[in-house]
């Protein structure tokens, strides 16, 4: 199911191309509404590590690695340890991903990187080509999928899952530190504005609000069914009992 659910939600992300024009004038929009609430820091963020070879590769590896592939490894670690927590994060991500698909269909967004002449650098494409051209897969991604960013909101909801079902500091430390290090990983590598993180964490939450309410609703939902079914049992024996 979860893979499935996940194909479907990159090939849905891959089939809202050609509308170019519309995702660059709202990402212009976007530096515009930063820069009236004071909080347009990105290329200054990016500029903090182009002088440094190394905490470029840093960056664009947590920006890739630190996405699918490490969502892969710690889904089926809670999967087999700890499976309780597995369906609740499982539930979340599918919400998550749902009302994602939703908005970059209604409301696509240039990433920084795209916009012509604002004065970013695509660390990704020039310096981790392999990375890159995983990343620009034509028939699964949408590159006008800035807003929001579940890069950023699926590391929070990775980390806080890490975290509650830890019992060791070193794992704590994790689940508080990664999601930190993924939003600069998505500011610095120009694939992200700070508030398409701030936004992909609002969605990635309200997918674990919406997580919580059906597990939450599981036990009436099943104590229905099972009253239904018992109701039908009863009706079915007496149709079937000699008069």
């Amino acid at each position: 199911m979860v893979v499935v659910s996940f194909l479907i939600y990159f090939v849905i992300r891959g089939l809202v191309v050609g509308r170019a024009g519309e995702a660059m004038v709202r990402g212009i929009r976007l530096i515009e509404l930063e820069q009236r609430l004071g909080i347009y820091w990105e290329l200054e963020m990016q500029s903090w590590i182009l002088d440094s070879y190394w905490l470029i590769k840093a960056m664009n590896w947590v920006y890739f690695w630190g996405h699918m592939p490490l969502v892969i490894v710690f889904a089926v670690w809670l999967w087999v340890w700890h499976r309780h927590t597995y369906t609740l994060v499982r539930n979340a991500f599918l919400a998550s991903g749902a009302i994602g698909v939703v908005v970059y269909w209604l409301y696509p967004v240039a990433p920084p990187r795209l916009i012509p002449f604002a004065g970013f650098m695509d660390t990704m494409a020039m310096f981790d080509r392999v990375g890159y051209n995983a990343q620009e897969t034509k028939g699964l991604v949408n590159q006008f999928a800035a807003v929001p960013s579940l890069h950023f909101g699926w590391s929070m909801l990775l980390g806080l899952a890490v975290a509650w079902v830890g019992k060791r500091p070193l794992l704590w430390v994790f689940g508080i530190a990664w999601p930190v290090a993924m939003f600069f990983a998505v500011v610095m590598t120009g694939n992200h504005f700070i508030l398409d993180a701030v936004i992909g964490g609002a969605v990635s939450f309200a997918g674990l609000g919406i997580a919580i309410g059906l597990e939450r609703a599981r036990p009436r939902v099943v104590a229905w069914a099972k009253g239904r079914l018992g109701a039908r049992g009863v009706e079915a024996t007496a149709r079937a009992s000699p008069q």
